[in-house]
């Protein structure tokens, strides 16, 4: 029996998971599963001439587990697989040979651990970085680094590199790659504690490490629930942390305050997770005590989330939406079925009347968060020309991901186990499709150099800024 969950984006991030876990993992898991099952694949065709009922009682749990990954991909998935593809394959793995890069198998503590990360609940020192680097792609809000850097010589933020892991100070042991921070990191499991490197450049020798900027945070391996919005205006910084429960001024613990004035605010979506919907209220009850003209929504690496947050952020967020049961975007399915997913009512007046709204996104820009675009410029929030899109090739071009089919994770309820595959390809209000394209200059976009997805300082979002007091 299966448990159908509510139909997430599950986006493709800018960075590896949490603790920096290698991007090849989730393809792994289908290789275990599948080759747990080889063995059984022969008692098949012994046991189909004894009817499905005799057949059923030799099934050890692997197969029982293959088999139901089939039945969820031949009833859910968007696109036909037959069954000689999907046998075949099964020996290679199923994820690798039929299904998209998006569609996965999880076992039981895999998918136990996928849904407390998509409630935000987190294990470990809240770091993610950019795949396969020491590079910082972001610094969890609310986990044990996120509160450390209040006491750092300069904030721990995105674009640092980790290159030192030691139980002290003293300590240290240099990570100057990937592979030796990995090495160094999964020494400390839940509970302990170990003390961190961070340097404002990447280095790769002790000679070039001692004439970095760097700074160092002790940390504790812990759980922790993560917050996904970051405002700032008038040289403060706001989130709701949820260890304080609480709306709380975080200037002390990044950078962001000391980037915004004038009369704009910044709001910084960094997933569709969590609590981010309510998150998201609490910034824009801000901007309006602020007073603050001019919005900037920053949407740069935000790969996506859950569909049901989607929904109720867009209702602040379309201008010219209906007043009630606004579509956010429609999804078509292999069985040729449409269905509109709504926002409850149409907020937008409540705060952002008569303000200006503007976009900033990357490549790493995906899923959600271009849906979340399409209902903006739908529903006449914004128009191409308001949104800011980073080029790291200086060459006039840029985009976002190109991500507009979404997931559905279905559970077996008798295992644990669960399968998340692509189940619909999904559409802007108005139709549009940005599938393999997403959202570019070539729309009308507004291309801004910037050496990367995530440089210290973040001079791409200062050049933003200014370009829009201008």
């Amino acid at each position: 029996m299966s448990e159908r969950q509510n139909d997430p984006f599950f986006g493709e991030g800018a960075s590896s998971a949490p603790q920096a876990q290698p991007p090849q993992a989730s393809k792994k898991r289908t290789g275990r599963l599948i080759l747990s099952c080889i063995l059984s694949l022969a008692v098949i065709v012994a046991v189909f001439f004894a009817g499905v009922g005799a057949a059923s009682l030799f099934y050890d749990d692997g197969l029982r587990s293959l088999l139901w990954f089939k039945d969820q991909i031949d009833n859910t998935y968007y696109q036909d697989v037959s069954d000689e593809d999907f046998w075949n394959a099964a020996i290679q793995g199923v994820e690798d040979n039929v299904l998209d890069i998006y569609s996965q198998y999880y076992t039981a503590e895999e998918y136990d651990r996928a849904v407390n990360e998509n409630r935000g609940i987190m294990g470990g020192f809240g770091m993610v970085f950019f795949s396969g680097s020491n590079k910082i792609a972001r610094i969890s809000v609310g986990s044990p680094v996120f509160y450390a850097s209040k006491d750092a010589a300069f904030p721990v933020e995105a674009g640092l590199y980790l290159t030192g892991v030691g139980k002290s100070e003293q300590e240290l042991v240099s990570t100057f790659t990937y592979k030796s921070m990995m090495e160094e990191l999964s020494a400390y499991g839940e509970g302990q504690t170990v003390c961190l490197r961070f340097t404002q450049s990447p280095v790769t020798s002790e000679a070039e490490l001692s004439a970095a900027q760097s700074t160092t945070v002790t940390v504790t391996n812990s759980q922790y629930t993560e917050s996904y919005v970051l405002y700032a205006a008038d040289g403060k910084a706001w989130t709701y942390l949820e260890k304080e429960q609480e709306w709380t001024d975080v200037s002390a613990y990044v950078s962001l305050d000391e980037k915004v004035s004038g009369n704009s605010a910044v709001l910084r979506l960094i997933e569709f997770s969590g609590n981010a919907a309510k998150e998201f209220e609490y910034a824009l009850r801000q901007f309006k005590q602020d007073g603050k003209q001019t919005l900037l929504l920053d949407l740069r690496n935000d790969g996506g989330g859950r569909l049901d947050i989607l929904c109720e952020i867009a209702q602040y967020l379309m201008k010219d939406a209906p007043a009630s049961n606004p579509v956010v975007l429609y999804a078509k399915y292999k069985s040729g079925m449409q269905v509109n997913y709504t926002a409850s009512s149409n907020r937008y007046e409540e705060y952002l009347s008569g303000k200006k709204v503007y976009v900033a996104a990357n490549q790493k820009t995906a899923s959600a968060s271009e849906a979340l675009m399409g209902a903006m410029i739908d529903y006449g929030t914004v128009s191409y020309s308001d949104i800011f899109l980073t080029d790291t090739a200086g060459e006039g071009f840029a985009r976002t991901y190109g991500k507009g089919i979404m997931q559905t994770s279905y559970s077996n309820t008798s295992t644990g186990e669960a399968v998340k595959l692509t189940s619909a390809q999904i559409y802007w209000p108005k139709g549009n499709s940005i599938h393999g394209k997403g959202v570019d200059t070539d729309d009308g976009a507004v291309a801004v150099r910037a050496a990367s997805f995530g440089e210290y300082a973040d001079a791409e979002l200062t050049e933003i800024l200014s370009r829009i007091a201008a």
